[in-house]
């Protein structure tokens, strides 16, 4: 076998072929060449099926899939593709809130762009070379968060070896881990409802709504204001444009990045949350202003 055929496999997934050709550039000039590029979600999950890459690096957003759900596939087990694969998300907008986010999802590492060479190679080396422990728990799939153990790690204690806490009682009920799971279950049900929406597709719109309208009830349910409220903006979005409609892929895909990043997000963070709904109460007004003065 060659040497070259000994190297890892890259997948890299962004709409912009700049980028995609400038990450492939910076990879084969460190002697990576087994490289695959991709320019949306359907590609991105055809070919991690096909492929089962050493490592996949995409942008945090492409046409019909979230960077951030699609490390939340991987880690669910999607098409018997390893749930070890380290992905790579490059995103725009580092904040806090979406880093948060990434981290709960079990990305490996982050890249913000605009980004060099060598900050491109300091990442790939780091899953290659150093890849963290990875955990595989009720509560989270992924690399190990905690980059070093020390003595005064104050996060959330949740491993089978950790010490059990009474303090789950005092927790809201949009915080306590059940109640998150099954918020969450309703946000991955409408992401993979609207992965496969077409234009005109009136009955498959009819079923993302209707997912749309579970997430609200449970998140109600469960007295998490916030999150009823992204529902309740997507919502007013879909009806807004009618059965007959055709939907735009990045308003869909904001406010599923939005609810997903809502449902690992704490009441220590209910700024951000907040910022996250008034966000996307401006997309909405922004798209229906287009269509209303078309």
């Amino acid at each position: 076998m060659s040497a070259r055929n000994q190297q890892p496999t890259f997948l890299i997934a962004d709409s912009d072929p700049h980028s995609r050709n400038l990450l492939a550039e910076v990879l084969r000039a460190a002697n990576y060449f087994m490289i695959t590029t991709v320019r949306d979600g359907k590609e991105l999950l055809e070919r991690t099926a096909d492929m089962h890459p050493r490592v996949v690096i995409t942008a945090s957003r492409i046409p019909g899939l979230s960077g951030l759900e699609y490390t939340r596939m991987i880690r669910a087990g999607y098409m018997e593709v390893s749930r070890q694969t380290s992905i790579i998300v490059m995103t725009d907008t580092p904040t806090k809130a979406f880093l948060d986010a990434a981290q709960q999802s079990g990305v490996d590492e982050m890249l913000a762009r605009p980004f060099s060479s060598q900050a491109v190679l300091v990442r790939v080396k780091s899953v290659l070379e150093r890849p963290r422990e990875f955990i595989d728990c009720a509560v989270y799939v992924g690399p190990c968060r905690r980059r070093r153990m020390i003595d005064e790690y104050t996060g959330p204690l949740r491993r089978f070896v950790d010490p059990i806490g009474d303090d789950a009682g005092t927790m809201a009920p949009w915080e306590q881990e059940p109640n998150r799971a099954a918020v969450r279950g309703c946000v991955k049900r409408i992401s993979e409802l609207s992965l496969g929406l077409t234009a005109g597709d009136r009955r498959k719109l009819r079923e993302v709504f209707f997912a749309v309208k579970e997430t609200e009830l449970k998140a109600d349910e469960f007295k998490d204001q916030l999150m009823g409220d992204a529902a309740r903006s997507l919502g007013r979005y879909i009806a807004a444009i009618g059965a007959n409609g055709t939907p735009d892929p990045e308003v869909l895909t904001t406010h599923i990045d939005a609810m997903h990043t809502l449902g690992v997000l704490t009441s220590e963070h209910h700024d951000e949350r907040e910022n996250l709904i008034a966000g996307l109460k401006k997309v909405v007004d922004k798209r229906l202003g287009r269509s209303n003065a078309a």
